[in-house]
């Protein structure tokens, strides 16, 4: 047998088996279909008769209530009717209702028509004689030739002697009308026989002719046995016969038959059966041809695709699949073993091309912002530089840093950040042409290099454009964020003719542009490399001047509002350089504050601080309290309190004459941590002060819970007074709110007698500034404390003081040691 004719015989096989199977399933099922159906029949055929069991049990109830009205008692016939006519108004099932005297004769009638019956001949009338229960009998009417149901009530005396007999005829051809409405089948018959096996009743929905029961019929509906199927007849002629009598009155003879043509039945299962049928058989034709074509197919063209299959690979086509289905057989042996080649050979070709696209990427791209790196962007920079040389024109190099994005990542987290900084990106790629270069150099830096450029003042709009695209307002997610960003601008040739140095120079042009405040740009300039150099001068003089002493206290008396006398001072760092001279605080303490310097000056001040109000006391100059700055970075340390008692240790210095001011912003930076410090530095006994208070964001809800003892008004207040009246209310408020509060408050940069009494009035306790002395050296400073014994205030001691003071430094600086720089 050729393999055409075994494909062929084992398609038939397998297109034939499922057929024949779903076939005999389908068969099985009809059959089951045919059997539910008929019992379906039975099971309406007992509910009809419960039902109609139902209806009658009612009339026996309805006739047993009017046996006991006393009007149907009396021998008022026309009362008795109309009574009976209200009634059968009231239930409309019956088609009469009437009472019959024993002697058969006809007295109250429902119909109130003034006939005269005599119905002892009627069987009912016969039974009920003799009966003590309701008597039935399926009758068809003499007078309307309707079907009716006459129920029978015999109402007998106490002696049992019968009365008279209530009579209510039950309207089956309605209750018939009303059972046909529900059948299973339109052509269904709803028949009722009686005792004697007459059709009482026979209703259909449709038109189709009363049945003529044959003998057998008749025999079956006669079986006293309970409710059976039957089938009889054949062809047209054959029906399915369900009976069942009456649950609770078999007595009465009655039987309910429902008859329904059999052709009706099988109708109803045979349509399903073939439309399902008919589908298989078309199904398993479809697959049988479509098994053969391409069985056909198949056969005549494999060898022709295992030829094709290896020009495709001998070609290098190894991301052109083979075609498939793959043959069986030897062929398509051949044919996956070539595929397998083939993608084999595709993976390899893929994987060189990642390893080499990862390395170009790795070596020029940056992995998030798919910007150029550090090393691409040097590499463009030389280029650019190459052909401004050549071509007389300048190269552009714009140094740019995103304003404020820790908070973006302390805020949203990294992954916002990124998503920010992508956003970022590609918004600097729109805002420079297709010749420029765009880079990230890491964090939130960005570098755009401007190739080309006819002269420096074109870079200005592309600088600006770029400001102005990046402030707009960027979406992440249900976050609409607007960041802006510093920017500085170095120019090949004018500020430098290496890569290097134009990055440089830029990068000190962006952080000129952040000390303005941001979202602004700047241009390198000389200036700006001299204040690098003078910068790193005094960051390396700096490290020096701890080493060799170098730094110096001044002393700023501090004035008791009530007595005019020194009750304090505060002390105030200077630098005095042996080659640059005295270098004020407004240069070398931020700087100090950026390298970290601040934390041992903030040591070192405190340490002479205490050794010098020491020898005040040793003096005996009296205990003169020494007030000291403590810087935002000094505060956080959280061995604070540990090396302010180490300190007092090792001078010997009482911890009562040491106070240390502390900035509104560097408590509110982080509460929790600041109160547990300022709870363990007055564990020491050293007094706290709120230094420039009225300046931060400070809660007055926290501050009474800060254990501090006294509050500095900062001098931008009192300078005002006079002549802002808003510094006035202030100023007031702060002094009110400290003494219910229990704290004492100083006045800093008191410099007019109109000042110090205006903050007198207000019931200010002290005063610091100009007008009662500058700031001094320690001995100019023992000085004063030694005219105090013979002059009644402070005021005029400084007075007589006052040429002793010239020559000392008047430069008042404020805060030495704080958060940050302040004029």
């Amino acid at each position: 047998m050729s393999l055409r004719a075994r494909i062929l015989l084992l398609v038939l096989t397998a297109t034939l088996l499922p057929v024949l199977a779903m076939t005999w399933l389908l068969l099985d099922n009809r059959l089951k279909a045919g059997s539910e159906a008929r019992q379906a029949i039975v099971r309406q055929t007992h509910e009809i008769a419960d039902e109609l069991d139902d209806k009658i049990a009612g009339s026996a109830q309805l006739l047993f209530g009017l046996s006991h009205v006393p009007l149907l008692h009396a021998n008022d016939k026309q009362a008795c009717s109309d009574f009976l006519a209200d009634v059968l108004r009231r239930h409309p099932q019956y088609t009469g209702i009437l009472t019959i005297r024993p002697d058969g004769s006809l007295f109250c009638d429902s119909l109130r028509s003034g006939r005269k019956l005599n119905l002892t001949d009627r069987r009912y009338f016969q039974r009920a004689l003799t009966s003590q229960e309701p008597v039935l009998e399926a009758a068809i009417g003499r007078l309307t030739g309707k079907s009716v149901l006459q129920i029978a009530y015999p109402v007998r005396a106490a002696d049992g002697a019968l009365q008279f007999i209530l009579l209510a005829s039950f309207d089956l051809d309605a209750y018939g009308q009303y059972v046909t409405n529900v059948l299973l089948y339109q052509s269904m018959h709803f028949q009722v026989w009686n005792g004697q096996g007459e059709l009482i009743l026979d209703k259909v929905r449709s038109n189709a002719p009363r049945l003529k029961p044959s003998a057998t019929e008749l025999d079956f509906i006669k079986l006293t046995s309970s409710a059976v199927t039957a089938d009889f007849g054949v062809a047209s002629q054959a029906y399915t016969w369900s009976k069942s009598a009456l649950p609770n009155w078999n007595n009465a003879g009655l039987q309910i038959a429902l008859v329904v043509p059999s052709e009706e039945i099988d109708a109803r299962i045979n349509g399903p059966f073939r439309h399902t049928l008919s589908i298989l058989i078309g199904l398993g034709t479809a697959v049988f041809i479509l098994a053969v074509l391409f069985a056909e197919f198949a056969l005549r063209r494999q060898s022709r695709r295992v030829v094709d299959a290896i020009a495709t690979l001998d070609a290098g086509h190894y991301d052109q699949p083979l075609p498939t289905p793959f043959p069986g057989g030897e062929f398509g042996q051949v044919m996956e073993s070539l595929d397998r080649m083939r993608h084999s050979l595709k993976q390899q070709r893929e994987t060189i091309a990642r390893h080499t696209e990862a390395l170009e990427r790795q070596a020029g791209t940056d992995d998030l912002t798919e910007l150029a790196n550090r090393h691409l962007l040097m590499d463009r920079l030389n280029q650019a530089m190459v052909y401004a040389r050549r071509a007389h024109r300048v190269t552009g190099v714009l140094m740019l840093d995103l304003d404020r994005f820790k908070n973006v990542n302390d805020s949203l987290g990294h992954s916002q950040g990124d998503l920010l900084l992508q956003s970022v990106a590609a918004r600097l790629k729109e805002c420079v042409r297709e010749g420029d270069t765009v880079a990230r150099l890491g964090g939130d830096e960005f570098v755009v290099v401007l190739s080309d450029m006819a002269e420096v003042n074109d870079i200005v709009p592309v600088a600006q454009k770029i400001l102005s695209v990046l402030a707009k307002p960027i979406s992440l997610g249900p976050q609409m964020l607007t960041v802006s960003a510093s920017l500085g601008i170095a120019v090949y040739p004018r500020d430098g003719d290496t890569a290097e140095s134009l990055l440089q120079y830029a990068d000190t042009a962006m952080y000129r542009a952040k000390d303005q405040g941001g979202n602004v740009l700047a241009f390198f300039t000389q200036e700006m490399m001299q204040s690098i150099l003078h910068r790193l001068q005094l960051e390396a003089g700096l490290r020096r001047a701890l080493e060799q002493n170098e730094l110096c206290l001044h002393y700023q008396p501090i004035i008791d509002g009530q007595s005019g006398r020194i009750s304090s001072a505060e002390a105030l760092v200077r630098w005095q350089d042996p080659e640059r001279g005295l270098i004020s605080p407004l240069q070398f303490i931020p700087i100090a504050e950026e390298t970290g310097q601040i934390v041992e000056i903030g040591k070192w001040v405190v340490r002479e601080a205490c050794a010098q109000t020491l020898r005040w006391q040793q003096l005996g100059l009296g205990n003169i309290p020494v007030a000291v700055n403590l810087s935002a970075r000094q505060f956080r340390n959280p061995m604070l309190d540990e090396d302010i008692a180490q300190i007092l240790q090792e001078c010997g210095c009482p911890s009562t004459l040491l106070q240390l001011e502390i900035t509104e912003s560097s408590i509110m930076d982080q509460v929790d941590q600041a109160l547990a410090t300022m709870h363990r530095l007055t564990a020491l006994g050293v007094q706290l002060v709120i230094d420039d208070f009225g300046t931060g964001y400070s809660s007055l809800s926290l501050l009474k819970t800060f254990p501090v003892s006294k509050l500095k008004i900062d001098r931008s207040f009192v300078r005002d007074i006079g002549i802002d009246t808003d510094d006035d209310v202030l100023i007031d408020a702060i002094i009110t709110l400290a003494r219910k509060l229990g704290l004492s408050t100083v006045a800093e940069g008191v410099e007019t007698e109109h000042q110090r009494s205006f903050l007198e009035k207000k019931g200010c306790d002290a005063y610091q500034g100009y007008l009662y002395g500058k700031p001094c050296a320690s001995e100019a400073f023992v000085e004063l404390l030694k005219l105090q014994a013979n002059q009644s205030s402070a005021f005029g001691i400084l007075n007589a003081f006052g040429p002793a003071l010239e020559g000392h430094d008047a430069t008042r600086t404020g805060c030495v040691i704080e958060n940050s720089y302040r004029p």
